[in-house]
Order: C-alpha cells, then sequence, then structure tokens
C-alpha cells in the first residue's frame, strides 16, 4: 500500500519534493513525513553506527536505524507525537519528543551526545589478566557451510597503561597445547604439525605497542603476533568497556579495567597451510581464523 502510493506520487508529480526550514523533503508516502538528524560528539566528530530507536506515545517501537558514515539518519514517519532515543557505545543517551505530520520534514539538526563518564581511562599502572573473567576464542570456517568455535584455555597477559595512553603496552602469552574445540579428536590434530605445532613451538605470542583512538571508546591496538614461529603485524579492533572497581567474596576491592577486540588472521600467513578439499575442491578449513577477545584486567598493587 505504502509503495503503491510513493509509486502513484513519483508518476504523477504529486507531493514531489518541497521545501521545509530551507531543507528537501524526499518523496515520501502520503500519510507520514520525515525525521532527520546528523550526530556528533562534543568535539564536534560525526558519530557513524549510533542507534536511532522511535517509539510512539504507547512506547512501541516504530522505526528502528543506525547512523551513516556522516552520522546522518532519516525516516518516514506516521504522524503523531514520538520519542527518540539515541544512544552510541561509549555516550550517555539522548531523549527528546517530536511532532511529526503529513508530508512535513521535522529536523533535530545536529544532535550532541555527552560522553559517558563510567568510560574515563584507566589510570597508569600494570594491569594483569583475571584468567577466571578473560576469554581467547576464535572462529574456523567448516566445509563452507559451518563455522567451528573453539577458545585457548591457558594464557597469560599484562596491559601496561602509561600517562598517556596512545604509549601504552600489551603483552599475551598464550599456551597453544591448551587449545579446545570441544572435539578431542579435532583439538589433537590442531596441536600437530599440520597446524600449531605444539611439539616445538608451544606458545603464542602477542605484543602490541601502539594504541589509536579512532572514536569514543573505539581504539586500535597495533602489533606483532607470533604463530610456529612466524611473527606478523595485527592490528586489534578494540572496545574498552571502561573500568570499576570490584568487590567479590575473597577479593578486597580490585580496580579492574576490561575490554573487547577482534582481529581476522589469515592462515598461510603462518604457515598454518595444512589443507584438504572436498571432492568439489571445497576446503576442509576456510583460509581465515577470526580471533575475539574478552578480558577483564587488574590493576597490580
Amino acid at each position: 500500500m505504502i509503495f503503491a502510493k510513493l509509486r502513484r506520487r513519483r508518476s504523477t508529480g504529486e507531493g514531489g519534493p518541497s521545501r521545509s526550514g530551507g531543507s528537501i523533503l524526499p518523496p515520501t508516502p502520503l500519510d507520514s513525513g520525515v525525521l532527520t538528524c546528523q550526530v556528533h560528539d562534543t568535539n564536534g566528530q560525526l558519530l557513524p553506527d549510533a542507534t536511532v530507536t522511535v517509539v510512539d506515545r504507547m512506547s512501541q517501537p516504530i522505526a528502528k536505524g543506525t547512523t551513516d558514515q556522516y552520522g546522518y539518519f532519516a525516516t518516514a514517519l506516521s504522524p503523531g507525537t514520538h520519542k527518540v532515543a539515541i544512544t552510541a557505545s561509549g555516550f550517555r543517551r539522548f531523549t527528546t519528543q517530536v511532532e511529526i505530520r503529513v508530508n512535513r520534514h521535522t529536523q533535530l539538526g545536529r544532535v550532541q551526545l555527552e560522553p559517558d563518564a563510567s568510560l574515563e581511562l584507566p589510570q597508569p599502572g600494570r594491569y594483569r589478566f583475571d584468567p577466571y573473567h578473560t576469554e581467547i576464542r576464535f572462529v574456523a570456517q567448516h566445509i563452507g557451510m559451518s563455522l567451528i568455535h573453539g577458545m585457548f584455555k591457558r594464557f597469560d597477559g599484562v596491559v601496561d597503561v602509561a600517562p598517556r595512553i596512545q604509549d601504552s603496552r600489551i603483552e599475551v602469552v598464550i599456551d597453544a597445547s591448551s587449545i579446545d574445540t570441544g572435539v578431542e579428536k579435532r583439538d589433537e590434530h590442531l596441536r600437530s604439525a599440520d597446524f600449531l605445532d605444539v611439539e616445538n613451538y608451544p606458545h603464542l605470542y602477542f605484543v602490541g605497542d601502539r594504541f589509536t583512538h579512532v572514536r569514543s571508546n573505539l581504539w586500535t591496538i597495533d602489533g606483532q603476533l607470533s604463530i610456529r614461529g612466524t611473527t606478523r603485524p595485527v592490528q586489534l579492533e578494540t572496545n574498552y568497556l571502561g573500568q570499576r572497581k570490584w568487590q567479590g567474596p575473597d577479593i578486597d576491592g580490585d580496580m579492574r579495567v576490561a575490554g573487547t577486540a577482534t582481529t581476522q588472521l589469515r592462515r598461510d600467513d603462518y604457515s598454518v597451510n595444512w589443507q584438504a578439499t572436498l571432492a568439489k575442491g571445497i576446503a576442509v578449513v576456510g583460509p581465515t581464523i577470526k580471533v575475539e577477545l574478552g578480558v577483564q584486567a587488574v590493576l597490580e598493587q
């Protein structure tokens, strides 16, 4: 029905682009209006991937989407009074109320999001991975149609946070023999010379020494990853989750920092090039491995 109305308007010229407040209203269904906004931070930097949610008077969602690479969002809405909420990782929630009218362009204009105080950068010092609240996982494709999930159970890691956060450093050592995909026979093969060659290369190493701020709580960490004696540059796309003290049963208010990180590795880069194919030439194991880290680290006294 809506698309039929839209096509009818375009074919007849009815309801063509009209101006509202100096802007051009894009073609919309006859029974709706348009809402637009552009989201940025306190420094004026545009925020892509901010989530915009619109609900009606009954708090029922009627529109939801994310801003584009220019921080811009636009949607057609039914007429009425609606609530708009804008959220982005690392920022406080922004809410407002709008009145949508038929064939009118309602502009929120430039919306500034305030930083979330809970995501203040950590104080300088050495933070060691908490093995009980940290995971190092990976995902690989199997015969081109399913995914295999695995993890390393034994590792050690430290983050040396510098006074200038960009100068910080992270070091991680992983016990290669602790690989676990939930299938022992498969794990034995992964430990063999076809893959990790645990007998000759018992550990994987990562050293990151360049922290770069992207926006809000998003960072990149550039470093070197060593597997099977081969070292290659790697970039971790990192989401900083903040810091806080945690009082546990046997823990006296540790200061902790947390974050998640992902990267994509090519097996051939590390000479992990064992390959078998099916009759149709489909690889048993995909050429790339996705690595996912969920880290919680404790400030050493």
